[in-house]
């Protein structure tokens, strides 16, 4: 049954964390406010002697003003073989950013994940730091964020755990050609239980309008992992990409 209410709760998180976002910039009304939003689909289903159904489902919001910018992002995966489920995951974060002078930031981030296979019923963190841009050329852009949080775990079995965290993160963006981007995220969270270390590598492609195809590498390891669970998952999709 929790499981069933997972998504759920990450949809939850997600959406109060919208409406909260610009309910939090009220005061910048003479900022121009839009919103940045990507919807990203993926689906494999194939009949026979193997029945295998994998299903990618994604969406990321930002909201970019004057004083503020707020990113809110969404993913769920699930996979099943045969009728046996044998992936089911669904991660959710959002990060608001207070601008400095210059080309500086502070921010909150908070982020929830169930990974149905991981050996946990849930973990989530929750940071502040400071962010700044490292890079910014017209077709490369690199920041980087620091801070420190709390983080806490509840495996299937046993008792949870809170601990406190360092977050480094590494953002980078390449535009290839008007048609073509390279997006690599770099995160380690750094726990003196467990240390997090996340790889998103993505090249998308615009078919036609709004309309891209993404592939993408996601990688994520963890120090310490419950008893029988491996240390690394790492997940390839190839997906259709809509903005708006």
């Amino acid at each position: 049954m929790k499981h069933v209410l997972a998504p759920l709760n990450a949809l939850a998180i997600l959406i109060a964390l919208a409406i909260v976002a610009p309910l939090a910039q009220a005061d910048d009304a003479a900022a121009d406010k839009a919103w940045a939003s990507e919807v990203e689909v993926g689906a494999v289903v194939t009949t026979g002697n193997t029945k295998q159904q994998n299903f990618k489902v994604a969406a990321r919001a930002t909201l970019d003003s004057e004083l503020f910018k707020h990113t809110a992002s969404f993913d769920a995966l699930r996979s099943s073989e045969d009728g046996t489920v044998t992936a089911e995951k669904y991660y959710t974060y959002y990060q608001g950013d207070y601008k400095l002078e210059g080309d500086h930031s502070l921010f909150g981030r908070i982020s929830y994940e169930d990974d149905r296979f991981s050996g946990y019923d849930y973990q989530t963190d929750a940071t502040v730091g400071y962010s700044r841009s490292l890079i910014n050329r017209e077709n490369h852009q690199l920041r980087g964020d620091v801070g420190i949080g709390l983080r806490h775990s509840v495996p299937d079995m046993g008792d949870s755990t809170n601990e406190f965290i360092t977050r480094l993160a590494a953002n980078y963006d390449w535009r290839i050609s008007e048609t073509a981007k390279f997006h690599q995220l770099l995160s380690v969270e750094i726990g003196d239980k467990n240390t997090i270390t996340r790889s998103e590598s993505a090249l998308q492609s615009k078919v036609n309008g709004n309309l891209a195809m993404k592939f993408s590498v996601n990688i994520k390891h963890q120090s310490d992992v419950p008893v029988g669970n491996e240390k690394t998952d790492t997940e390839t999709a190839l997906t259709l990409v809509y903005s708006f």
